[in-house]
């Protein structure tokens, strides 16, 4: 599914109100894919489809995704980048996502949620939710009256990083809630498959159609040979609590 938007800015103008909440941040966690991992003869986009890692995480009402990739998102214009999420609750998908590419998920019963972003033409993400059997939108980047539920920031570089900080409510969860997840790369054709799998060392794919699939539950955070999808537990609003207290009485000792 190639899609293709005006945004200019890195972060858009709406959300930057979100970005500046004082609520306390839990310390990300790291996941880690082995770099190299793309299949000869699929196209990398000069590195940039080759996933090097995700920190995830979490405020008192956000989960923040920061993708790292191993190339130039800027040098070189194309590329899609998606995270599909299991929540455990209400309707799974096992088969399909949010934009009927190849990529399925098992993992936790199914996917419940996909998180769809693009770098071409400025940058892009949209949200769906699975329920009653469909894939329904629940916000984009340039879908109005209901926007991307966070934001979406891009910083190129040798490595590029891509953040999403996406609202617990429109991903269906809470503070002490377990999510699953595993995120992909690939290309601008509408039946592409994942060329690049967060939860995967090995080549993911071998031809751009795929199909690919998440199954089962990695054992830590680094990618293998087996896959599986990654777990990320979002801190209580205790551990938050008590993580903004400590905060405060540091910066009050270094004053």
């Amino acid at each position: 599914m190639l899609k293709k938007t005006r945004i200019v800015a890195a972060v858009p103008c709406a959300f930057i109100a979100s970005l500046a909440s004082a609520s306390p941040m839990a310390p990300g966690v790291v996941y880690t894919d082995a770099t190299g991992d793309i299949a000869s003869g699929i196209a990398t986009a000069n590195g940039t489809l080759d996933l090097v890692s995700m920190e995830v995480s979490s405020s008192a009402t956000d989960v923040i995704f920061k993708l790292t990739v191993n190339g130039s998102v800027s040098s070189t214009d194309w590329g899609k980048f998606m995270i599909g999420i299991s929540t455990g609750a209400g309707d799974t998908a096992t088969n399909g996502n949010g934009w009927s590419r190849p990529i399925n998920m098992t993992s936790n019963g199914g996917m419940t949620r996909w998180v769809g972003t693009w770098v071409d033409g400025g940058g892009g993400a949209e949200v769906y939710a699975f329920g009653s059997g469909a894939w329904i939108m629940t916000g984009a980047t340039y879908f109005n009256p209901n926007p991307f539920p966070g934001s979406f920031a891009i910083a190129a570089g040798a490595q590029s990083t891509l953040t999403y900080t996406v609202s617990m409510a429109s991903l269906g969860v809470s503070n002490g809630s377990t999510i699953y997840f595993d995120a992909y790369s690939s290309g601008g054709g509408s039946f592409d498959s994942a060329v690049d799998a967060l939860s995967r060392s090995d080549a993911s794919i071998s031809n751009w159609g795929g199909p690919f699939t998440t199954a089962g539950i990695a054992s830590g955070t680094s990618a293998s040979t087996a896959g599986g999808a990654f777990a990320y537990t979002i801190p209580a609003p205790g551990a938050l609590a008590l993580l903004g207290a400590a905060t405060l009485v540091g910066s009050r000792r270094r004053r």
